[in-house]
């Protein structure tokens, strides 16, 4: 059978392969994702609005909103049919505030928020419903008063955070914009929610953390980055790439970067005495390879198939694709990023303007426009470099047993000495060796020199 070009290259490279997406994988984790999703569906216990949902602990019985909205934002962007979607969509609009105070009206109360209505829910439920493409259906919660409930709670500086008056956090701006931009791009508030996200970025600063004067972390980083893709599409400056560059210097790809993010919320302003507490619940990973697919400059595709690799490692029934971070509860916070930064890598358009696309007969190349130049061989990773003196210090009594024995059996074939002698001669640097070796896996590792302390890089 002839080889393909392909195989020829990659046959005849010393290289190891470069990393890659298997689909095959990707579609299985997602395939399993949907399965838990149908298997902890529940229907609302109670209270005579009919419908049902998820909690974000998956297995609690009682529904709740955001919860329900991711869920059923999952099979909508997956373009998957789920049989229980109206009575979901019956379930947000029977919880949604009805109020004649402008501040609360059409907006979505978590279950720990009093009954007040806050960005962390009315946000997610508001992209929910426009991605889903439900504002003409009648039993659909008002998209309209969700929208105008987002512009009223927008803090004057540009911001947002739980509610109006509240100082306004990276995340929850975050949020507040990708809901905005799917609702109506065009609104001067997305303008001013982006001014508020950039305003104290530098090529020197790059980084977001919670608040504007926080640490930079990863997974806010991360996020903003995705939400200034979406709402500036195609926009990129020196601030936009320094993040971008920043990300990559900071993200270690084999980690799930999983933490919770907690914070006090007052609805009488900053002065007032905290009312109750909240949290967020981030896994940055997945948001991280998100924002790489969206790098102005093409995404980095040995970190993306890496982070991918660690993301699909395992099955969805394990604690760590589905769980709390740091405990085995069942979560759909981690079962929801996973499988968003999954559809996402499944979209990827893989051609940009002045690649080159080798169809060959079983296999695809694209060569980058920066590369189009080059042979396909000279494309591939380079060879790792072997460094013979770390060789020779790591198994030099190898090498010296190695060079006895070679030297006595020359011995014996010249007459010089017997087999007697040869057995002793080697019986001896035999032991060495083994003592050694034995010695060498005993003894503990070194200890690992003081660090000065790092940033947050969750």
């Amino acid at each position: 059978m002839q080889q393909s070009p392909l195989a020829r290259i990659l046959a005849t490279s010393p290289a190891p392969r470069p990393p890659a997406v298997d689909m095959a994988v990707l579609n299985a984790r997602l395939d399993e994702s949907f399965d838990v999703l149908r298997g902890s569906y529940a229907v609302t216990g109670g209270g005579g609005d009919g419908g049902g949902g998820w909690y974000h602990d998956l297995t609690r019985p009682d529904p709740g909103t955001t919860a329900t909205a991711l869920g059923l934002l999952a099979f909508s962007e997956a373009r998957r049919p789920f049989e229980h979607f109206d009575e979901g969509l019956a379930y947000l609009a029977a919880r949604q505030t009805a109020s004649g105070d402008l501040l609360r009206d059409g907006g979505w109360a978590t279950k720990t928020s009093l009954g007040m209505p806050v960005v962390e829910a009315t946000a997610w439920i508001a992209r929910f419903l426009a991605r889903a493409r439900c504002d003409l259906r009648e039993d659909a919660p008002d998209v309209r008063r969700a929208y105008r409930w987002l512009l009223r709670n927008q803090n004057p500086d540009g911001g947002w955070g739980s509610l109006l008056g509240c100082p306004s956090r990276v995340w929850l701006t975050c949020l507040a914009l990708r809901a905005l931009t799917q609702l109506n791009p065009y609104d001067p508030a997305v303008e001013r929610g982006v001014e508020w996200l950039t305003a104290d970025r530098t090529a020197q600063r790059p980084g977001w953390g919670p608040t504007p004067s926080a640490a930079p972390t990863v997974t806010h980083t991360a996020f903003a980055l995705v939400t200034l893709a979406e709402a500036r599409p195609g926009h990129q400056d020196e601030r936009l790439l320094a993040a971008h560059d920043w990300l990559r210097e900071n993200l270690d790809p084999d980690d799930d970067h999983s933490w919770i993010e907690t914070y006090d919320v007052s609805p009488h302003g900053g002065g007032a005495k905290p009312v109750w507490r909240l949290a967020l619940w981030h896994h940055g990973l997945p948001v991280a390879l998100m924002a790489m697919l969206r790098d102005p400059r093409g995404a980095p595709g040995p970190a993306v198939a890496r982070a991918f690799a660690t993301l699909a490692k395992g099955k969805v029934s394990t604690p760590r694709w589905n769980g709390y971070p740091g405990s085995g509860r069942t979560s759909l916070w981690t079962l929801w990023w996973r499988m968003e930064a999954l559809m996402e890598l499944s979209r990827v358009p893989l051609l940009n303007t002045g690649d080159v696309l080798h169809w060959l007969p079983d296999a695809t190349i694209v060569q980058r426009d920066h590369a189009r130049d080059r042979p396909l061989p000279a494309l591939l990773p380079a060879p790792p470099r072997i460094d013979a003196r770390a060789l020779f210090k790591r198994h030099w009594t190898v090498l010296v047993l190695v060079f006895v024995a070679v030297g006595s059996l020359g011995g014996v074939a010249t007459g010089v000495w017997g087999w007697k002698d040869f057995w002793l001669s080697v019986i001896l640097p035999i032991v060495l060796t083994t003592t050694h070796e034995a010695m060498k896996r005993r003894r503990p590792p070194p200890a690992p020199a003081a660090q000065p302390p790092q940033r947050t890089s969750a």
